[in-house]
């Protein structure tokens, strides 16, 4: 009797434990392809758009997310579904498929981010800073606008501004380099000229709302209305009286609108390299005004003094490069357009000492 209960309950344990093996295996292999493709998805979305790699790991990771779903329907399946078709540039199926996966999203920044990417590729902008903004993105954008504008990349640093203008209307800081970036793009952009406008209405940091007028007073002196970059110029020294920017901007158009005001500009430009000698828009606008006068020694001392001071400055180096080509010197110009080669660091300035030094072979 005894061996017989021993029996029935080795039997039952038997069923249970196979119920469970049941139960669960499926679930365990559904989770192994599921975290394979995962896998597989992240490594493709780091390759270039045309690579084959990217093309196989992304045929691989579709595969494995089929059989993912034939063993079991894992919570966080539509979820790596999205991302495979956010990756193939299937944007408006990616956000079909971020929809279905719903609750999974709450608590994942990463996967509100995928998500803002699939709307804002799908031209539903308002959807996409609303996922944005629960991801807490702005400072990921806030950091790539001001990396893209560095370099002088003002497609890219236009569209991360615009971005980050989105998710916070209120940040001075993006509408500024928006506005930047439209004007290098085109200086007669009046969208660029709104966009610095807001930022000086929203900025209540001085020293950052000098940088705007001053941005504000080179736009209207490119435009040629010098009369009034000059009033903002002032506007700025006012607000931060000892910031480079707007003295040397002053200096530099004071002479152009009336040059018996020379020896102003020529002060203030000597006073401005006194107490901010790492400003190089000082030392070349010195050179300038020099070699305008026909002295050329003293403008090419200018230049050295600069560099004395900002021995790795690319713009000061292409300056000068330019300078040794314009009075015939071409052995130096190379050299010295040569080094601004290796110094510079902004796209478009890299193209510009490229052609300048093409010119001196």
């Amino acid at each position: 009797m005894k061996d017989s209960s021993k029996k029935i309950l080795t039997i039952l344990a038997a069923t249970v434990a196979l119920v469970i093996a049941l139960t669960l295996l499926p679930q365990a292999i559904g989770a192994w392809f599921l975290n394979s493709a995962t896998a597989r998805i992240v490594r493709a979305a780091a390759l270039p758009q045309d690579s084959p790699e990217r093309a196989s790991l992304l045929n691989q990771a579709d595969a494995e997310l089929r059989q993912a779903q034939s063993f079991s329907q894992l919570p966080r399946l539509a979820l790596a579904r999205a991302r495979y078709l956010l990756a193939i540039n299937a944007a408006p199926r990616a956000v079909n498929a971020f929809v279905e996966s719903g609750v999974v999203l709450s608590t994942d920044a990463v996967a509100q981010f995928d998500w803002a990417n699939a709307a804002w590729q799908s031209n539903q902008t308002q959807v996409a800073f609303e996922h944005w903004r629960a991801a807490g993105a702005q400072v990921y954008f806030t950091q790539q606008m001001h990396r893209a504008a560095i370099a002088h990349l003002w497609n890219d640093a236009e569209n991360y501004a615009r971005i980050a203008v989105g998710i916070d209307p209120s940040n001075a800081d993006a509408h500024f380099f928006l506005g930047d970036a439209l004007s290098h793009k085109s200086i007669d952009d009046a969208e660029a000229m709104n966009e610095i406008d807001r930022a000086a209405g929203l900025t209540r940091d001085p020293e950052f709302l000098s940088t705007v007028l001053s941005r504000k007073g080179e736009i209207l002196a490119a435009q040629g209305k010098l009369t009034l970059a000059l009033d903002i110029f002032q506007q700025a020294r006012q607000v931060a009286p000892m910031d480079a920017r707007p003295r040397t901007d002053y200096a530099l158009n004071l002479v152009k609108l009336d040059p018996t005001r020379y020896t102003e500009s020529m002060d203030l430009l000597q006073h401005v390299v006194g107490d901010s000698p790492w400003y190089t828009a000082a030392y070349i606008g010195l050179a300038d005004l020099f070699e305008a006068r026909g002295d050329v020694r003293a403008a090419e001392q200018w230049y050295k003094s600069g560099l004395a001071k900002n021995p790795n400055d690319g713009g000061l180096l292409f300056a000068l490069g330019k300078f040794y080509a314009r009075q015939h010197r071409a052995d130096e110009a190379k050299t010295t357009l040569t080094q601004a080669l290796k110094k510079e660091t902004h796209w478009d300035d890299l193209q510009a000492i490229a052609h300048a030094l093409a010119e001196t072979q």
